[in-house]
């Protein structure tokens, strides 16, 4: 099995992954990223109306393999 790395940026917050995961495949790294994103979120406290969340994943050769993110847009109507 591969080790792979999930680094966060919330919202200009960057948290290098320094100890990473192991997944079988390339799948099993997507759930863990995708699955990751709304429990990153509940803890979140945006401190505006635009707050970004992201993961960005690299393998053991420090090579990005896959990126999502998930971004709250917030803002009164008239």
């Amino acid at each position: 099995m591969a080790r792979y790395y999930f680094d966060i940026d919330d919202n200009g917050l960057t948290v290098p992954d320094d100890e990473g995961i192991e997944c079988r495949t390339l799948a099993a790294v997507r759930e863990a990223a995708i699955d990751a994103l709304p429990r990153m979120a509940c803890d979140a406290r945006p401190g505006g109306d635009h707050h970004v969340i992201s993961i960005s994943v690299r393998d053991q050769a420090n090579m990005l393999v896959f990126h999502a993110s998930l971004t709250l847009e917030a803002g009164w109507r008239q």
